[in-house]
C-alpha cells in the first residue's frame, strides 16, 4: 500500500512543479540537440517523456528471456544549467523457465549539470549521473540493491566547418561515459533465481554451499560496469521563430536520421573486459512542441542478444507547452 501511494504521489508532485515554474537547454549556439533515444543527450532541459515502448532483443541465455520495458521520464530545470530527472519503468519479462512476470523496476533519480559550453563551436560538456534506488521495484523484476552511475556527457555540432565541408555541417556527435557501481558486490539466492533478471547466469553466477549443507545457493556477482555510448546524427532541421522577422522564441522543425551505440563493459568479475551492447539506427522527427523517434535495437554480437528489438518514444518540450515555465531558481 505504501509503495503504491508514493508511486502515485511522485508524478503528481512533479507536475505541480511544472505548472508553477521558458527555458530549453537543447540549443548550444545555433545547434539543436534533440533528445536521443538509447543514450542521454548532453543538454539539461525541462521535458516529459510519456510512457513509451522498448522491446529488447532476447538474451543470449538458454532459454532466452524477452524483456519489454515501458519507461516514463520527467526532467525539471532547477537552474538554467542544472536539471534533475526521474524515471519509472514498468517491465514485462517472458521467461520459458519462470513464466511471464511483470512489475516496476527500481525508481531512478538523476541529475545533469551543464559544466561548459562553447556556443561558437556548438560544444557542450555536462556532468551528472543516476541512482537506481534498490528495493523500490517489484520483487523478481528489480534488484534489491541500489546502483549509482556517475556520468560525463558531451556533444559537438559541426556547423563551424568551412564552406568546403558544408555537407558535414548538419552532423552532430554526442557521447556518454559512466561507471555503474552497485551497493552490493554479490547476492546469494537459491539456485534457479537471479537478482538481476537480464544477467547471464553463466557469466555472473557461481554455486556456493552454505555451512549447514542443506541448501545450495547461487552467488550472483554484481560487477562495476563501464557504460559508454555515442550517437551520430545528421540534422535535417531548420530553425523557426514564433514572431515575424526572426523574433520571438526559436524552435526547430525537421528530421534527424541517427545511429546510436549503447555499450557496457564489466570492470570486475568473471566477464571483466567483455563488451556487449547494441547499435540503434533510426530517426527523430522534431517540431515546436515535441519530438517522436523510432529505432531498431541490434545486438553487436551473439553475447549481446539473439534477435532485433525496437524502441519508439515521444518527448514533450514543456517550455513550448507551458510558455511561463521557468527554472525553479533563477530566470
Amino acid at each position: 500500500m505504501a509503495c503504491t501511494a508514493w508511486r502515485t504521489a511522485i508524478p503528481g508532485f512533479l507536475f505541480l512543479l511544472a505548472t508553477c515554474s521558458e527555458v530549453s537547454a537543447a540549443y548550444v549556439g545555433d545547434r539543436f540537440f534533440p533528445s536521443t533515444l538509447a543514450t542521454t543527450v548532453p543538454t539539461p532541459a525541462d521535458f516529459y517523456k510519456p510512457p513509451y515502448f522498448v522491446l529488447q532483443p532476447s538474451t543470449a541465455t538458454t532459454p532466452s528471456i524477452r524483456e519489454i520495458d515501458i519507461p516514463t521520464t520527467y526532467s525539471r530545470l532547477v537552474t538554467r544549467d542544472l536539471a534533475v530527472f526521474f524515471t519509472e519503468t514498468f517491465r514485462i519479462l517472458e521467461d520459458a523457465n519462470r513464466g511471464t512476470r511483470s512489475g516496476f523496476g527500481n525508481f531512478v533519480i538523476g541529475a545533469q549539470y551543464q559544466l561548459y559550453t562553447n556556443p561558437e563551436h556548438q560544444f557542450v560538456v555536462t556532468v551528472g549521473g543516476t541512482a537506481a534506488i534498490g528495493g523500490t521495484g517489484s520483487p523478481g523484476i528489480a534488484s534489491s540493491f541500489s546502483t549509482l552511475t556517475p556520468t560525463i556527457y558531451t556533444g559537438k555540432g559541426f556547423g563551424d566547418l568551412p564552406d568546403s565541408l558544408a555537407w558535414l555541417r548538419p552532423l552532430t556527435v554526442s557521447a556518454t561515459v559512466g561507471v555503474a557501481v552497485p551497493t552490493s558486490s554479490s547476492i546469494l539466492a537459491p539456485v534457479g533465481t537471479i537478482d538481476s533478471p537480464r544477467a547471464n547466469p553463466g557469466d555472473f553466477t557461481s554455486l556456493v554451499t552454505v555451512p549447514s549443507g542443506a541448501t545450495t545457493l547461487a552467488e550472483t556477482i554484481n560487477p562495476k560496469i563501464l557504460q559508454w555510448g555515442f550517437a551520430l546524427e545528421y540534422g535535417l532541421v531548420t530553425n523557426h521563430y514564433t514572431g515575424a522577422n526572426r523574433t520571438g522564441t526559436r524552435y526547430p522543425e525537421g528530421w534527424v536520421p541517427l545511429v546510436e551505440f549503447a555499450l557496457q563493459t564489466p570492470l570486475n568479475g568473471p566477464t571483466a573486459g567483455k563488451t556487449t551492447g547494441t547499435v540503434n539506427p533510426g530517426f527523430i522527427w522534431v517540431n515546436r512542441y515535441l519530438q517522436a523517434g523510432l529505432e531498431a535495437i541490434i545486438p553487436i554480437d551473439a553475447h549481446s542478444g539473439r534477435d532485433v528489438g525496437v524502441r519508439a518514444q515521444a518527448h514533450l518540450y514543456l517550455p513550448a507547452i507551458f510558455p511561463d515555465l521557468k527554472p525553479i531558481f533563477g530566470d
